[in-house]
């Protein structure tokens, strides 16, 4: 048994995006942040392949990492 990288990965990208989804001013910045985080999390159970795991997981990371660009330029001093 080892550590589920994947795992930790949707998580970080999880916690980034709700908190992104709380900086947001507008509705269609929400919007967008929610139906984002949707897809990518049914990708896998929808698009049953072997391939949507990955597809997935690097959806998430490249959203946690717009998440984490979006919540620096919005003036929050990360550590």
């Amino acid at each position: 048994m080892g550590i589920n990288y994947g795992a930790i990965g949707v998580g970080i990208g999880l916690l980034l995006g709700v908190w992104a989804f709380i900086e947001a001013e507008s509705v269609g910045g929400r919007i967008f942040i929610a139906a984002t985080m949707v897809c990518l999390f049914f990708m896998p159970i929808v698009w049953r392949r072997s391939t949507a795991s990955f597809v997935s997981y690097l959806g998430w990371s490249v959203f946690a990492i717009g998440c984490f660009i979006f919540i620096k330029l919005r003036g929050v001093n990360l550590r």
